[in-house]
């Protein structure tokens, strides 16, 4: 799943996000175009053949309200895909026409489409909730099986097309087909309908050991037609005339590559220097991404979502999730201000000062407590969130070092304090732009293989856990 819109990240993950736009220096022909469709933003980052970011800026992903709730016009969104490849075009010298583009984004919005690929209603957002009561139906029918990866609930595409049979007719329509929003851009612009794997995967509806639709569950969540599926880096096709070809960004050379779900594409730009790398990405949820061989017996974890390896391969994925910024929320504001950055920057309560409890023994409102008791509970839930983390890590059974990403990962005290707690190193890359970088370099890999040696690898830091003689007892 993407971010909730509204919610807030650290300051630095926003100022990296949304105050690029700018031009980085050496700028080389053949440039390649990512595109992240974020709940929140919508970014585009346009790299050289050696994967260096040159271009990347972001946007506010275009929402519009139907039906009293939030939902996407597709084709606005189009537009504002397009204008924002064509400033960063511009904004890198209008040289040669880019190369290849592919699309990365959020796992669940989708929508239907008229025979001749027109959006029939709005995309339906990954957060609406409406399908709560089919999402029920459907996780405890027949259907549901652990060899689909993940279990149904109100966010998964499956439970959304039992609840648009029942409520809207665009979707149950025979000739509708149904695509995700992620791929809509790129089936816009090569006139090939298609879902990419991991997006299918997360639908709740597709066998990740088979790698087929699964015929059971289609049947239950009376889903609508659906394309083929393809691995990232399938190339669909030359980008079609239109206002990319008409201003000269692209021409009937460029093509347009499937990319994939977000979390996965932004694994796969660290996983292309480290191939068994685990990614940790810590933003307003923390998403951990690792790939293992395929366990004997499918199973089922609350915890995590199973998948297919991003860039191809045997085994599976797997991805875990954990609330993470609204655990810390509570701690980041209030009359003693953001606690958090507070005990980060070195401040300890004094005097072994405890949060205590409520008269019900529940943990009293960080507000009512004096700021020495307020910092021993922002103590108590950063451990308790980093032994969260811990366990999580551990689930995903992959055994790759530790690579970190996402607003959070700024924080050298922060990564300091989990290195110490995991009791491992743990690896940060200096790349902001992880998905759109991603879904770039997957576009470059359409025209001809990637070569790890021939990438420009960016620096790295290494945070390690201290001697057992200086940790803490």
């Amino acid at each position: 799943m993407g971010e909730r819109p509204g919610l807030a990240e650290p300051a630095a993950r926003r100022k990296a996000g949304r105050a690029r736009g700018r031009v980085r220096p050496g700028i080389m022909t053949a440039l390649c175009c990512g595109l992240d469709i974020g709940s929140t933003n919508l970014k585009a980052v346009l790299a050289d053949a050696s994967g260096r970011v040159r271009w990347a800026k972001a946007v506010a992903t275009p929402r519009i309200e139907a039906d009293g709730a939030v939902a996407t016009s597709a084709e606005a969104l189009l537009g504002a895909a397009e204008t924002l490849i064509l400033e960063g075009w511009r904004a890198t010298g209008a040289g040669a026409p880019l190369a290849a583009v592919a699309t990365a984004g959020v796992g669940e919005d989708g929508l239907a489409l008229t025979p001749d690929l027109v959006p029939a209603a709005p995309a339906l957002p990954w957060f609406d909730e409406r399908a709560s009561a089919e999402a029920e139906e459907l996780a405890a029918g027949s259907a549901a099986s652990p060899r689909l990866g993940l279990a149904v609930d109100r966010f998964r595409t499956a439970a959304k097309w039992l609840w648009l049979a029942r409520h809207r007719t665009e979707a149950s329509n025979k000739d509708a087909l149904w695509v995700a929003l992620t791929d809509y851009p790129a089936i816009a612009w090569s006139g090939r309908p298609f879902m990419s794997e991991t997006l299918a995967a997360r639908t709740a509806a597709y066998d990740v050991y088979r790698r087929a639709w699964d015929a059971p569950m289609l049947e239950a969540a009376r889903a609508p037609r659906l394309p083929a599926t393809v691995a990232a880096g399938t190339v669909l096709g030359p980008l079609r005339p239109g206002p990319l070809r008409d201003a000269g960004a692209a021409d009937a050379e460029t093509l347009v590559v499937a990319g994939g779900h977000d979390h996965p594409v932004a694994a796969s730009y660290i996983r292309r220097f480290e191939p068994g790398a685990v990614i940790d990405s810590m933003g307003t949820a923390e998403v951990v991404y690792g790939e293992s061989a395929a366990p004997a017996r499918p199973r089922l974890d609350p915890r995590l979502a199973f998948s297919v390896p991003v860039l191809g391969g045997p085994g599976l994925a797997c991805l875990g999730v954990l609330e993470f910024a609204a655990t810390l929320a509570p701690y980041r504001e209030g009359p003693h201000g953001d606690l958090v950055a507070a005990f980060l920057a070195g401040e300890r309560p004094a005097g072994g000062a405890s949060p205590g409890e409520a008269p019900d023994g529940a943990a009293p409102p960080v507000a009512a407590l004096d700021r020495d008791r307020a910092l021993a509970a922002t103590a108590a839930a950063i451990a308790g969130l980093v032994r969260a983390s811990a366990d999580l890590i551990g689930a995903i059974g992959a055994t790759g070092d530790l690579y970190t990403t996402g607003g959070w990962s700024r924080s050298d005290a922060f990564l300091r304090l989990r290195a110490e707690a995991f009791a491992r190193p743990i690896f940060r890359f200096d790349e902001d732009e992880l998905t759109g970088a991603g879904a770039a370099l997957i576009a470059a890999s359409g025209r001809a293989p990637l070569d790890p040696a021939t990438l420009a690898r960016p620096s790295l830091r290494r945070f390690d856990p201290p001697p057992r003689s200086e940790a803490r007892p």
